[in-house]
């Protein structure tokens, strides 16, 4: 992403009060990227409302498809994702890229207490290595 393309996401990301962090993952940030790349983003809402998830997430991808001009972009919900170890993965890997208020501080290691008790779990009954 170029340094115009970032202000025009953080400016999109900002016309909504429920996004609170918005953060850039996957081979984009890891420096892989290749010809079937896509943009992976991860948002937290500030909502549990499923219908209101779904008209941000429609809105935003179709927003973020015309600023990157393409339609590889995914976007995930951090706060309804199932995965503790994939949310552990983008705010290890991720980059930050919007943020409301000093809002990552007080997600974040809610985020990492999760992984580690799920982390915990798995090594107890042996299905991953320490």
């Amino acid at each position: 992403m170029n340094e115009k393309e970032t202000r025009k996401l953080f400016d999109i990301f900002g016309k909504y009060p429920e996004i609170k962090l918005v953060y850039l993952f996957g081979s984009r940030v890891v420096g892989k990227v290749g010809p079937i790349s896509d943009y992976d983003f991860a948002i937290y809402l500030d909502t549990r409302d499923k219908k209101k998830i779904f008209d941000i997430k429609i809105e935003l991808l179709n927003q973020l498809s015309q600023i990157l001009k393409t339609d590889k972009v995914d976007l995930v919900v951090l706060n309804m994702t199932e995965s503790p170890e994939l949310k552990f993965n983008i705010i290890k890997e991720g980059k930050l890229i919007f943020e409301r208020e000093p809002f990552k501080l007080l997600i974040e290691p809610k985020i990492l207490n999760e992984y580690f008790d799920f982390h915990t779990m798995l090594l107890k009954y042996g299905l991953t290595r320490a």
